[in-house]
């Protein structure tokens, strides 16, 4: 395995945490995607997106994935676009690097209108199931939406996993949908620092 992921768990997390700290979270007057007035901003993006971030970002969200694996037969990971592609492609990097194959596939936010008018992008042929990402969530919203667009293309999602739960909300919502729930952060751990 590749040094570049060769990082124990422990010093991945609060490596990501100062990050996140560092070129994510903002203090000020926000409108969230959900419609919500928020205090403060995660751009999960800024982290994600980051040389580094990205190493972090699929590291730790294959710890969070892993016992979810089944072990037999192909596994996917998916999410809405924009916020889980650059997750779903660190994960599946990490993945393959440590022997196991997880599928990446992209949820449009909505179907295409030409070419073959797809939703979702990707190789998951034979994919019974898999994971939904998304870096931050207030509502739980874009996990939602992309277990109805894996759910219509035959895929069983299992979980909603975050980077970071502003802790709104979207826990409640994704489990009342019947996924299990993980976050690798909550915003009270982005904030006690």
């Amino acid at each position: 395995m590749s040094e570049l992921f060769d990082i124990p768990v422990a010093e991945a997390r609060a490596e990501m945490l100062a990050l996140l700290r560092a070129v994510a979270y903002e203090e000020g007057d926000f409108t969230l995607a959900s419609g919500k007035k928020s205090k403060y901003y995660i751009d999960g993006r800024r982290v994600t997106m980051h040389p580094r971030g990205a190493v972090l970002t699929g590291l730790l969200f294959w710890e969070e994935i892993r016992d979810l694996v089944p072990a037999e037969g192909p596994f996917g990971i998916s999410g809405l676009t924009m916020g889980a592609d650059p997750v779903i492609t660190a994960t599946a990097l990490v993945a393959a690097a440590r022997g196991h194959e997880l599928y990446p596939f992209y949820c449009r936010k909505e179907a295409k209108g030409h070419g073959a008018g797809r939703q979702l992008e990707g190789y998951y042929d034979g994919v019974a199931s898999c994971v939904l990402v998304e870096d931050t969530a207030t509502t739980g919203r874009s996990i939602l939406k992309a277990a109805a667009a894996v759910e219509a293309a035959g895929v069983r999602p299992v979980a909603g996993i975050l980077l970071v739960d502003r802790e709104e909300g979207a826990r409640e919502a994704i489990e009342e949908a019947g996924l299990a729930f993980r976050a690798v952060f909550s915003v009270r751990e982005l904030q006690s620092g």
